[in-house]
């Protein structure tokens, strides 16, 4: 009887250390030389839509040139500590 407790336990703890293991790398920052090109353009034009909704006026390419921006200064400040 012993046994089947080991072995459920086991394949319990098995299931929850793989969702834990999963749900830390999935969510783990990316950096922004993982961020390609095509979704780079994607999220300018999302966040130019969104600031033009609440009123604002920020065309796609200057939302773009905000976030090349934005990763610099990240990868500056990573240098910064190293």
């Amino acid at each position: 009887m012993t046994e089947q407790y080991i072995g459920w336990a086991l394949v319990v703890g098995l299931a929850i250390g793989g969702t834990l293991v999963w749900f830390a790398i999935g969510r783990l920052p990316r950096s922004g030389d993982e961020i390609p090109p095509v979704e780079r353009a994607a999220e300018a034009d999302w966040i130019s839509r969104t600031i033009n909704d609440r009123g604002g006026l920020v065309p796609p390419d200057l939302a773009e040139e905000v976030l090349d921006l934005h990763a610099e200064y990240l990868e500056r400040q990573a240098e910064n500590r190293s």
